[in-house]
Protein backbone atom coordinates (compact mmCIF):
# COMPACT_ATOMS: atom_id res chain seq x y z
CA UNK A 1 0.00 0.00 0.00
CA UNK A 2 1.47 3.35 -0.96
CA UNK A 3 1.97 6.27 1.49
CA UNK A 4 -0.82 8.10 0.78
CA UNK A 5 -3.23 5.00 0.98
CA UNK A 6 -1.61 4.44 4.47
CA UNK A 7 -2.13 7.80 6.00
CA UNK A 8 -5.31 8.21 4.77
CA UNK A 9 -6.56 5.62 6.34
CA UNK A 10 -4.82 5.85 9.28
CA UNK A 11 -6.38 9.14 9.75
CA UNK A 12 -9.74 8.21 9.28
CA UNK A 13 -10.15 5.31 11.00
CA UNK A 14 -8.70 6.48 13.93
CA UNK A 15 -10.96 9.80 13.81
CA UNK A 16 -14.50 7.19 13.07
CA UNK A 17 -12.94 4.90 16.30
CA UNK A 18 -12.89 8.04 18.45
CA UNK A 19 -16.19 9.51 17.93
CA UNK A 20 -18.38 7.78 20.46
CA UNK A 21 -16.05 9.16 22.90
CA UNK A 22 -15.53 12.99 21.47
CA UNK A 23 -15.21 15.40 23.53
CA UNK A 24 -15.81 13.11 26.40
CA UNK A 25 -14.05 14.69 29.30
CA UNK A 26 -14.56 12.10 32.08
CA UNK A 27 -11.77 9.80 31.56
CA UNK A 28 -13.12 7.25 34.20
CA UNK A 29 -16.69 6.75 32.05
CA UNK A 30 -14.72 6.53 29.12
CA UNK A 31 -12.90 3.52 30.67
CA UNK A 32 -16.38 2.56 32.57
CA UNK A 33 -17.97 2.50 29.02
CA UNK A 34 -15.55 1.64 26.51
CA UNK A 35 -13.49 -0.87 28.67
CA UNK A 36 -10.17 -2.15 27.06
CA UNK A 37 -11.74 -1.61 24.01
CA UNK A 38 -13.36 2.07 23.52
CA UNK A 39 -12.93 1.89 19.19
CA UNK A 40 -16.26 2.53 17.52
CA UNK A 41 -18.58 3.18 20.46
CA UNK A 42 -22.21 3.53 19.73
CA UNK A 43 -22.42 7.68 20.00
CA UNK A 44 -26.30 6.96 20.86
CA UNK A 45 -25.05 4.35 23.85
CA UNK A 46 -22.42 7.03 25.45
CA UNK A 47 -24.97 10.47 24.49
CA UNK A 48 -26.76 10.35 28.01
CA UNK A 49 -23.52 9.77 29.74
CA UNK A 50 -21.88 13.28 28.95
CA UNK A 51 -22.25 16.08 31.70
CA UNK A 52 -20.88 19.14 32.01
CA UNK A 53 -19.17 21.17 35.23
CA UNK A 54 -16.79 23.95 36.25
CA UNK A 55 -14.44 20.92 35.76
CA UNK A 56 -15.53 18.66 33.06
CA UNK A 57 -16.64 20.46 29.81
CA UNK A 58 -18.11 17.44 27.65
CA UNK A 59 -20.37 18.23 25.18
CA UNK A 60 -22.12 15.62 22.35
CA UNK A 61 -22.51 16.61 19.04
CA UNK A 62 -22.83 13.83 17.25
CA UNK A 63 -26.66 13.02 17.24
CA UNK A 64 -28.07 10.50 14.69
CA UNK A 65 -24.09 9.52 13.72
CA UNK A 66 -23.55 5.38 13.89
CA UNK A 67 -20.09 3.53 14.90
CA UNK A 68 -18.03 4.30 11.74
CA UNK A 69 -19.49 7.57 10.67
CA UNK A 70 -16.56 10.16 10.32
CA UNK A 71 -16.77 13.29 12.60
CA UNK A 72 -16.17 16.88 11.52
CA UNK A 73 -12.35 16.23 11.03
CA UNK A 74 -12.61 12.84 9.33
CA UNK A 75 -14.65 14.96 6.97
CA UNK A 76 -12.77 17.72 6.65
CA UNK A 77 -10.07 14.88 5.70
CA UNK A 78 -12.39 13.79 2.76
CA UNK A 79 -12.89 17.28 1.59
CA UNK A 80 -9.51 18.22 0.61
CA UNK A 81 -9.20 14.15 -0.47
CA UNK A 82 -12.02 15.45 -2.66
CA UNK A 83 -10.51 18.71 -4.35
CA UNK A 84 -7.19 16.75 -4.78
CA UNK A 85 -8.50 14.20 -6.66
CA UNK A 86 -10.14 16.34 -9.34
CA UNK A 87 -6.99 17.85 -9.86
CA UNK A 88 -4.64 15.56 -10.27
CA UNK A 89 -3.29 15.56 -6.91
CA UNK A 90 -2.49 18.90 -7.05
CA UNK A 91 -3.68 21.56 -3.85
CA UNK A 92 -4.96 24.07 -5.78
CA UNK A 93 -6.44 26.58 -3.54
CA UNK A 94 -9.96 28.18 -4.77
CA UNK A 95 -10.80 24.36 -5.86
CA UNK A 96 -10.14 23.39 -2.08
CA UNK A 97 -12.15 26.38 -1.05
CA UNK A 98 -15.42 25.63 -3.52
CA UNK A 99 -15.19 21.82 -2.40
CA UNK A 100 -15.06 23.06 1.32
CA UNK A 101 -17.72 24.96 0.87
CA UNK A 102 -19.99 22.43 -1.54
CA UNK A 103 -20.01 20.37 1.31
CA UNK A 104 -19.99 22.29 4.30
CA UNK A 105 -22.08 25.14 3.46
CA UNK A 106 -25.99 25.66 3.09
CA UNK A 107 -26.67 23.48 0.56
CA UNK A 108 -23.86 20.57 1.24
CA UNK A 109 -24.32 16.99 2.41
CA UNK A 110 -22.96 17.70 5.74
CA UNK A 111 -25.36 17.16 8.16
CA UNK A 112 -23.46 17.64 12.13
CA UNK A 113 -21.07 19.79 14.19
CA UNK A 114 -19.87 22.65 12.39
CA UNK A 115 -16.69 23.77 14.50
CA UNK A 116 -15.27 27.57 14.59
CA UNK A 117 -13.28 27.50 11.79
CA UNK A 118 -15.34 26.18 9.42
CA UNK A 119 -18.45 28.22 10.37
CA UNK A 120 -15.81 31.32 10.21
CA UNK A 121 -14.18 29.74 7.10
CA UNK A 122 -17.79 29.92 5.19
CA UNK A 123 -18.03 33.28 6.35
CA UNK A 124 -15.26 34.24 5.07
CA UNK A 125 -15.29 33.14 1.55
CA UNK A 126 -19.23 34.42 0.97
CA UNK A 127 -17.96 37.50 2.00
CA UNK A 128 -14.61 37.48 0.24
CA UNK A 129 -16.98 36.73 -2.92
CA UNK A 130 -19.36 39.88 -2.07
CA UNK A 131 -16.89 42.14 -1.44
CA UNK A 132 -14.90 41.43 -4.96
CA UNK A 133 -17.52 42.07 -7.00
CA UNK A 134 -18.58 45.33 -5.20
CA UNK A 135 -14.95 46.11 -6.16
CA UNK A 136 -15.51 45.11 -9.47
CA UNK A 137 -18.79 46.89 -9.63
CA UNK A 138 -17.55 50.26 -9.17
CA UNK A 139 -15.65 50.03 -12.69
CA UNK A 140 -16.97 53.20 -14.64
CA UNK A 141 -16.66 52.59 -18.55
CA UNK A 142 -19.83 53.83 -19.64
CA UNK A 143 -21.97 50.40 -19.41
CA UNK A 144 -25.71 51.49 -17.32
CA UNK A 145 -26.54 49.56 -14.02
CA UNK A 146 -28.80 47.55 -15.69
CA UNK A 147 -26.14 46.47 -18.08
CA UNK A 148 -24.14 45.30 -15.28
CA UNK A 149 -27.11 43.46 -13.68
CA UNK A 150 -27.20 41.21 -16.50
CA UNK A 151 -23.36 40.27 -16.66
CA UNK A 152 -23.18 40.08 -13.07
CA UNK A 153 -25.68 37.34 -13.11
CA UNK A 154 -24.47 35.46 -16.04
CA UNK A 155 -20.98 35.85 -15.46
CA UNK A 156 -20.53 35.52 -11.66
CA UNK A 157 -23.40 32.67 -11.28
CA UNK A 158 -23.13 30.88 -14.22
CA UNK A 159 -19.29 31.27 -15.80
CA UNK A 160 -16.34 29.22 -14.10
CA UNK A 161 -14.74 32.42 -13.22
CA UNK A 162 -11.32 30.97 -14.03
CA UNK A 163 -9.53 27.68 -13.94
CA UNK A 164 -6.00 27.50 -12.54
CA UNK A 165 -4.79 25.03 -15.16
CA UNK A 166 -4.83 27.35 -17.69
CA UNK A 167 -2.98 30.35 -18.29
CA UNK A 168 -4.35 34.00 -17.58
CA UNK A 169 -4.77 34.48 -21.81
CA UNK A 170 -6.53 31.15 -21.95
CA UNK A 171 -9.18 32.12 -19.21
CA UNK A 172 -9.78 35.64 -20.84
CA UNK A 173 -10.20 34.15 -24.18
CA UNK A 174 -12.73 31.78 -22.98
CA UNK A 175 -14.28 34.71 -20.89
CA UNK A 176 -14.68 36.75 -23.54
CA UNK A 177 -16.74 34.03 -25.83
CA UNK A 178 -19.10 33.90 -22.90
CA UNK A 179 -19.85 37.62 -22.93
CA UNK A 180 -19.84 37.59 -26.39
CA UNK A 181 -22.48 34.71 -26.41
CA UNK A 182 -24.60 36.60 -24.33
CA UNK A 183 -24.98 39.56 -25.67
CA UNK A 184 -27.69 40.65 -27.68
CA UNK A 185 -28.85 39.19 -31.10
CA UNK A 186 -28.11 43.00 -32.72
CA UNK A 187 -24.73 43.12 -32.10
CA UNK A 188 -22.70 46.40 -31.41
CA UNK A 189 -18.94 45.86 -31.42
CA UNK A 190 -18.91 49.38 -29.32
CA UNK A 191 -21.48 47.98 -27.05
CA UNK A 192 -19.38 44.11 -27.05
CA UNK A 193 -16.23 46.01 -26.21
CA UNK A 194 -17.46 47.61 -23.20
CA UNK A 195 -18.83 44.64 -22.21
CA UNK A 196 -15.73 42.61 -22.30
CA UNK A 197 -13.28 45.39 -20.35
CA UNK A 198 -16.43 44.92 -17.88
CA UNK A 199 -16.08 41.00 -17.34
CA UNK A 200 -12.61 41.25 -17.67
CA UNK A 201 -11.46 43.78 -14.81
CA UNK A 202 -14.01 41.89 -13.07
CA UNK A 203 -12.02 38.85 -13.62
CA UNK A 204 -8.87 40.58 -12.42
CA UNK A 205 -10.44 42.03 -9.51
CA UNK A 206 -12.16 38.50 -8.13
CA UNK A 207 -9.09 36.80 -9.00
CA UNK A 208 -6.69 38.62 -6.93
CA UNK A 209 -9.10 38.93 -3.84
CA UNK A 210 -9.00 35.07 -3.87
CA UNK A 211 -5.36 34.47 -3.79
CA UNK A 212 -5.72 35.69 0.25
CA UNK A 213 -6.96 32.81 2.64
CA UNK A 214 -10.43 32.80 4.39
CA UNK A 215 -9.06 30.64 7.44
CA UNK A 216 -9.69 32.00 10.94
CA UNK A 217 -7.30 34.23 11.72
CA UNK A 218 -7.78 33.44 15.63
CA UNK A 219 -7.87 29.45 15.87
CA UNK A 220 -4.91 27.52 16.37
CA UNK A 221 -7.67 24.63 16.70
CA UNK A 222 -7.22 20.98 15.09
CA UNK A 223 -8.77 21.77 12.07
CA UNK A 224 -5.61 22.92 11.15
CA UNK A 225 -3.78 19.54 11.15
CA UNK A 226 -7.14 17.51 9.56
CA UNK A 227 -5.82 17.90 6.12
CA UNK A 228 -2.34 17.21 6.53
CA UNK A 229 -2.11 13.56 5.87
CA UNK A 230 -2.67 13.25 2.06
CA UNK A 231 -0.74 16.88 1.30
CA UNK A 232 2.62 15.48 3.15
CA UNK A 233 2.20 12.00 1.53
CA UNK A 234 2.08 13.85 -2.08
CA UNK A 235 4.02 16.81 -1.52
CA UNK A 236 6.74 15.25 0.94
CA UNK A 237 9.91 15.61 -1.64
CA UNK A 238 8.68 18.34 -3.91
CA UNK A 239 10.07 21.82 -3.73
CA UNK A 240 6.88 23.04 -3.00
CA UNK A 241 5.89 21.18 0.55
CA UNK A 242 6.19 23.68 2.96
CA UNK A 243 4.04 25.82 0.91
CA UNK A 244 1.42 22.86 0.44
CA UNK A 245 1.57 22.82 4.19
CA UNK A 246 1.00 26.38 4.46
CA UNK A 247 -2.10 26.85 2.11
CA UNK A 248 -3.61 23.39 3.31
CA UNK A 249 -3.69 24.68 6.96
CA UNK A 250 -4.71 28.49 6.40
CA UNK A 251 -7.76 27.94 4.53
CA UNK A 252 -9.33 27.02 7.76
CA UNK A 253 -7.01 28.58 9.92
CA UNK A 254 -5.28 31.54 9.05
CA UNK A 255 -3.69 31.41 12.06
CA UNK A 256 0.67 31.89 12.38
CA UNK A 257 0.91 29.64 15.76
CA UNK A 258 -1.47 26.78 14.06
CA UNK A 259 0.88 26.61 11.22
CA UNK A 260 3.87 26.50 13.58
CA UNK A 261 2.43 23.69 15.62
CA UNK A 262 1.29 21.70 11.88
CA UNK A 263 4.84 22.13 10.26
CA UNK A 264 5.79 20.06 13.33
CA UNK A 265 2.94 17.27 13.09
CA UNK A 266 3.91 17.96 9.21
CA UNK A 267 7.41 16.76 10.02
CA UNK A 268 6.68 13.68 12.03
CA UNK A 269 4.34 12.70 9.79
CA UNK A 270 7.48 12.91 7.04
CA UNK A 271 9.61 11.07 8.68
CA UNK A 272 7.55 8.28 10.05
CA UNK A 273 6.77 7.63 6.32
CA UNK A 274 10.41 7.37 5.07
CA UNK A 275 11.90 5.77 7.82
CA UNK A 276 8.88 3.88 9.96
CA UNK A 277 11.02 4.64 12.91
CA UNK A 278 9.74 5.97 16.26
CA UNK A 279 12.96 7.89 17.28
CA UNK A 280 12.84 9.38 13.73
CA UNK A 281 9.70 10.70 14.57
CA UNK A 282 10.59 12.59 17.26
CA UNK A 283 13.43 13.96 16.16
CA UNK A 284 11.97 15.54 13.12
CA UNK A 285 9.23 16.84 15.50
CA UNK A 286 12.10 19.06 17.15
CA UNK A 287 13.93 19.91 14.22
CA UNK A 288 10.52 21.32 13.34
CA UNK A 289 9.69 23.17 16.58
CA UNK A 290 10.80 26.23 17.51
CA UNK A 291 11.67 27.92 20.88
CA UNK A 292 7.68 27.35 22.32
CA UNK A 293 7.11 23.57 20.72
CA UNK A 294 10.24 22.86 21.60
CA UNK A 295 9.62 23.40 25.30
CA UNK A 296 6.84 21.20 25.29
CA UNK A 297 8.34 18.56 23.52
CA UNK A 298 10.99 18.23 25.83
CA UNK A 299 8.35 18.00 29.07
CA UNK A 300 6.21 15.29 27.46
CA UNK A 301 9.43 13.44 26.73
CA UNK A 302 10.24 13.88 30.43
CA UNK A 303 7.01 12.19 31.15
CA UNK A 304 7.68 9.00 29.50
CA UNK A 305 7.37 6.96 32.86
CA UNK A 306 3.91 8.44 33.62
CA UNK A 307 0.72 6.72 32.03
CA UNK A 308 -0.66 8.29 28.77
CA UNK A 309 -4.01 9.60 30.54
CA UNK A 310 -2.45 11.46 33.40
CA UNK A 311 -0.18 13.19 30.82
CA UNK A 312 -2.96 14.10 28.72
CA UNK A 313 -4.61 15.83 31.71
CA UNK A 314 -1.33 17.50 32.31
CA UNK A 315 -1.07 19.39 29.10
CA UNK A 316 -5.16 19.66 28.49
CA UNK A 317 -7.30 17.32 26.34
CA UNK A 318 -9.29 20.32 24.47
CA UNK A 319 -8.74 21.23 21.36
CA UNK A 320 -5.64 23.42 20.82
CA UNK A 321 -2.64 22.86 18.70
CA UNK A 322 0.12 23.26 21.91
CA UNK A 323 -2.21 21.37 24.13
CA UNK A 324 -2.35 18.20 21.90
CA UNK A 325 0.80 18.02 20.12
CA UNK A 326 2.80 17.07 23.80
CA UNK A 327 0.32 14.61 24.28
CA UNK A 328 1.29 13.14 20.21
CA UNK A 329 4.77 12.74 21.47
CA UNK A 330 4.17 10.85 24.58
CA UNK A 331 1.95 8.69 22.87
CA UNK A 332 4.12 7.59 20.14
CA UNK A 333 6.60 6.90 22.35
CA UNK A 334 5.08 4.49 24.31
CA UNK A 335 2.86 3.02 22.27
CA UNK A 336 3.62 -0.52 20.81
CA UNK A 337 1.04 -0.76 17.62
CA UNK A 338 -1.85 1.06 15.81
CA UNK A 339 -4.22 0.01 17.89
CA UNK A 340 -2.60 0.33 21.07
CA UNK A 341 -1.89 3.90 19.89
CA UNK A 342 -5.73 4.68 18.74
CA UNK A 343 -7.15 3.44 22.40
CA UNK A 344 -4.27 4.94 24.42
CA UNK A 345 -5.59 8.60 22.46
CA UNK A 346 -9.30 8.01 23.17
CA UNK A 347 -8.80 6.88 27.12
CA UNK A 348 -7.62 11.14 27.07
CA UNK A 349 -10.99 11.78 26.28
CA UNK A 350 -11.66 15.41 25.15
CA UNK A 351 -10.91 15.91 21.65
CA UNK A 352 -9.79 13.05 20.85
CA UNK A 353 -11.24 12.78 17.75
CA UNK A 354 -8.84 16.19 16.43
CA UNK A 355 -5.84 14.90 18.38
CA UNK A 356 -6.44 11.39 16.26
CA UNK A 357 -6.12 12.39 12.04
CA UNK A 358 -2.42 12.60 13.17
CA UNK A 359 -1.93 10.34 15.77
CA UNK A 360 -3.68 7.41 13.18
CA UNK A 361 -1.66 8.98 9.99
CA UNK A 362 1.57 8.73 11.38
CA UNK A 363 0.55 5.47 13.77
CA UNK A 364 -0.17 3.86 9.83
CA UNK A 365 3.25 4.88 8.62
CA UNK A 366 5.14 3.12 11.57
CA UNK A 367 3.30 0.11 11.65
CA UNK A 368 1.62 -0.27 8.51
CA UNK A 369 -1.34 -1.93 7.50
CA UNK A 370 -3.00 -4.98 7.98
CA UNK A 371 0.36 -6.09 9.75
CA UNK A 372 0.87 -7.88 13.11
CA UNK A 373 1.12 -4.05 15.07
CA UNK A 374 -0.47 -2.43 12.07
CA UNK A 375 -4.51 -1.01 11.28
CA UNK A 376 -6.24 -3.44 10.64
CA UNK A 377 -8.06 -4.01 7.64
CA UNK A 378 -11.45 -5.23 9.90
CA UNK A 379 -11.09 -1.62 11.37
CA UNK A 380 -10.71 -0.51 7.93
CA UNK A 381 -13.73 -2.57 7.16
CA UNK A 382 -16.48 -0.70 9.90
CA UNK A 383 -16.19 2.77 7.63
CA UNK A 384 -19.22 3.91 6.42
CA UNK A 385 -17.66 5.84 3.76
CA UNK A 386 -15.19 2.93 2.74
CA UNK A 387 -16.55 2.76 -1.05
CA UNK A 388 -15.74 6.36 -1.68
CA UNK A 389 -12.54 6.31 0.10
CA UNK A 390 -11.10 3.59 -1.64
CA UNK A 391 -12.56 5.52 -4.76
CA UNK A 392 -10.82 8.68 -3.83
CA UNK A 393 -7.55 7.19 -2.98
CA UNK A 394 -7.11 5.17 -6.35
CA UNK A 395 -7.39 8.80 -7.85
CA UNK A 396 -4.25 9.80 -5.74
Amino acid sequence: MNAVKTVCWGALVADAAAMGFHWMYDQNKIEKLGGDAPEFFDPEASSSHYTRSAELESTFVHAGKKPGDTTQYGEQLLVIMRALAKNNGQLIQTEYEQEFKSFFGPGGPWVGYIDRPTGRVLYNLEKRSRDAYEKARSFNNGLTESEKDVLDDEVRVCFKFYDETKSVDENLEVLDGWVLRKSDYKRDPEKDSMKIDYCRNMFFTVRDCEKEPCGDIGDDQFPATAKLPPVVALYGDEENYDQMVELSVRVTNHNDKAVAYAKVYAGMLKAAIKTHDKDAVISAAKDNANAEISEAIEDALAMLDKPHREVGKFFGPSCHLPYGLPQTIHLISNCTSYVDGVRMNISVGGDNAGRSIMVGAILAALYGVDTDNGLPQSWIEKLIKRQEITELLAKL
